[in-house]
């Protein structure tokens, strides 16, 4: 389940866990040394110790910054377990191994002050007929503005980038851009060489242009929009210009609802965005509907609307001053956990239900039905990962859901359900904000349900401790009211949640099995897509992102071919990925894990029992794997006692009176419409050409 951010406690102990695994590593890699090596100089002593405070500061900043606080603190402690058993059995020696940790230390320390110390800057200009004096004042100052903020924040690195829109009419004219760069001359000529042209009617296509911001390299860890515009977005939502040609739907298919899913994604990536208004009465309207998709106070997120007019020479103090500013807001936002660019948990704008009593779940609503529809993991899969909603399945479902979260993240809201026919405690997730359809949720479901087939997969080759994912079912909630909701439906699984590793190039490298089995999926599939952002409880694993090749699928948290090379730039082959045979990628650490990590990795794997949720569809029972199990279909045993149970109906095909026996349970397993007819009116259907529905 999700997670609430840590507390200063938390952040406290995490930073005390490192700390001390830091020290216990120096004792462990100094009783490693020869017994006759001399003692170790108080000037040594002093170098190590202040190498361990900052080492063990930096990584607790780190943890802060790059994951979630309680997953960093989960993977330090179950480290010092491991530490502390081993300087148990050893003292430790002064040596010349020593010496080289205190300077591997100073090496990591000032990589880490590095990574800490980068700043993105983009500029997005309105590049239509008026905007002229804007697009020329941008390249005339480009070059101060770096050179002034190079003296403000010394030893940071700084990189700028630029993307200029028009609007639909003016075809292949209608961007603009140069990636993020540190060569300010070539950004100076971009600009220089960036014609103010076109326009057509009233309002641009700004949406369009976020959404391409929403998906550049953003990296560093402070990254700032610049958005310079005297015009507004189309819709009429945005806008109240009468020559608007595109007021409900533009060329693209987008419409005004777009708005939101970009605005969250500018959140979720820790853009800090500042608009110049130049044409206060023209974007007046849009800007106030973009102020509340945006703002977000809980994580320190705000608009900033830079009300400069026609007055071009305030560019250059504006632009140095807000930098700085923006700088400043990251480091506050880490005082919370967070970082530019995690997939991080933000607080919730709705209060939670603390505790689930799921006795009374029978009085937190009339029963519900709904319209439940999966994904068919039958068929190969080359064809499933292909078209994933192929052979769609379709069945009902009656619930109480509790209209009250009990959890929340950074875009969806987690709901109680029950479902009384068959006993099954649920999860119902939705969407915090707006009216979203129902192809986003096909989008969740389907990303969930190509990790488990992928997980089936993985499975066949008997790692030591097998992956799985909980189903995922998209479900129509006809409530008692008459209206009805969207939902994602996944059971509740109770249980310490733990994050093994991010989209982005964070991982747990004691999570063995879980790097490997991200690393197999790169390679399962062709190098096309990887499954990360891997959590749960132990390996039973929900919400993951998928990074593709196609850049087009899987929602805004697919990075593409950056998000390979980001998971494999921090990626070591351990013993799970050699025992697999995976293939090396070009950019994966030249270092090999040590015999030490390794012997410590298997123990970890071998510690505890190997489980997997049961594959009945809704049901959240954990079933212990005794032996290697190849089959893709373990069932818990109060399932496999449902499937014994037998009915008899009547076949209501016209004309036919024959009665026939089925299994009720094995269709609602597979999230499948119970049988009306008899087996010859069905035709002898098996799952694979069971009732679909078409998409």
């Amino acid at each position: 389940m999700t997670q609430q951010p840590a507390s200063a406690s938390i952040r406290k102990r995490l930073a005390e866990q490192e700390r001390e695994n830091a020290h216990l590593l120096l004792v462990r890699a100094a009783a490693l040394s020869l017994s006759d090596s001399p003692t170790t100089s108080s000037r040594t002593r002093e170098r190590l110790a202040a190498l361990e405070a900052e080492n063990a500061a930096l990584r607790a900043k780190f943890a802060k910054t790059t994951t979630k606080t309680r997953a960093a603190l989960e993977a330090a402690k179950a480290e010092n377990v491991k530490l502390q058993a081993a300087a148990k059995q050893t003292t430790a020696k002064t040596s010349t191994a020593t010496l080289e940790i205190l300077n591997r230390l100073e090496k990591e320390n000032a990589r880490r002050r590095e990574a800490l110390q980068t700043v993105d800057v983009l500029y997005l200009l309105d590049c239509t007929g008026s905007m002229k004096p804007w697009i020329q004042e941008a390249a005339n100052k480009v070059v101060d503005v770096a050179q002034l903020i190079s003296q403000k924040l010394i030893g940071y690195k700084i990189r700028f980038g630029f993307l200029g829109y028009r609007d639909f009419h003016d075809g292949a004219d209608r961007f603009t851009d140069l990636p993020f760069t540190d060569n300010i001359l070539q950004l100076k000529a971009k600009l220089e060489g960036t014609y103010a042209m076109g326009g057509g009617d009233g309002p641009e296509d700004v949406l369009g242009a976020l959404a391409k911001v929403t998906r550049l390299p953003w990296a560093a860890r402070t990254r700032i929009l610049y958005h310079f515009a005297d015009a507004p977005s189309h819709f009429k939502q945005f806008n109240d210009d009468v020559v608007d040609d595109y007021p409900l739907t533009d060329p693209d298919g987008r419409s005004h609802q777009d708005a939101e899913w970009i605005m969250n994604v500018l959140g979720e990536l820790n853009v800090d965005y500042h608009f110049v208004q130049i044409e206060k009465r023209y974007t007046t309207k849009m800007l106030s509907a973009f102020t509340k998709l945006y703002n977000d106070r809980t994580a320190q997120r705000a608009l900033q609307i830079l009300d400069l007019g026609w007055n071009t020479t305030k560019f250059l103090p504006t632009i140095v001053n807000t930098i700085t500013a923006s700088v400043s807001r990251t480091m506050m936002r880490e005082g919370t956990g967070e970082e530019a660019g995690s997939s991080s948990i933000s607080e919730p704008d709705a209060l939670l239900v603390k505790t689930i009593n799921w006795k009374k779940a029978s009085t937190w609503s009339d029963l519900a039905t709904g319209r439940a529809t999966s994904c068919n993991l039958s068929r190969s899969l080359d064809d499933f990962i292909e078209n994933p909603l192929g052979g769609i399945l379709h069945g009902s479902i009656e619930v109480n859901i509790r209209m009250e979260p009990f959890a929340a993240g950074a875009l969806r809201y987690a709901f109680p359900m029950y479902e009384p026919q068959n006993k099954r405690c649920l999860v119902a997730k939705a969407f915090k904000r707006g009216s979203v359809g129902r192809d986003r949720y096909f989008e969740v479901m389907t990303i969930q349900s190509i990790a488990l087939k992928l997980a089936y997969e993985f499975n066949k080759h008997s790692p030591p401790k097998p992956i799985d994912f909980v189903d995922v079912r998209v479900v129509e909630i006809r409530l008692p009211s008459g209206s009805a909701m969207y939902v994602t439906v996944e059971p509740f699984v109770e249980g310490d949640y733990v994050k093994h590793n991010n989209n982005t190039d964070w991982t747990n490298e004691l999570k063995v099995t879980a790097q490997a089995y991200s690393h197999f999926t790169w390679q399962a599939t062709g190098n096309k897509l990887m499954v990360v952002d891997l959590q749960g409880v132990g390996y039973i694993l929900t919400d993951p992102v998928i990074h593709s090749v196609d850049t087009t699928k899987y929602g805004n948290t697919n990075l593409g071919t950056k998000g390979f090379n980001l998971f494999f730039a921090k990626h070591r082959c351990n013993f799970v990925c050699k025992r697999l045979g995976l293939n090396r990628h070009p950019l994966q650490p030249a270092d090999e894990i040590s015999t030490d990590t390794e012997v410590l990795h298997r123990a970890l794997e071998a510690e505890g029992p190997r489980e997997v949720n049961c594959t009945a569809l809704g049901c959240a029972r954990i079933v212990e794997l005794t032996k290697p199990k190849k089959k893709s279909d373990p069932l818990c045993e109060v399932c496999i006692e449902k499937m014994r149970i037998k009915e008899k109906a009547v076949c209501d095909e016209l004309g036919c009176s024959v009665t026939f026996e089925y299994q009720p349970y094995w269709y609602t397993a597979k999230g499948m419409v119970a049988p009306k007819r008899c087996t010859e009116h069905r035709g002898k259907r098996s799952i694979r050409s069971a009732k679909t529905v078409a998409i």
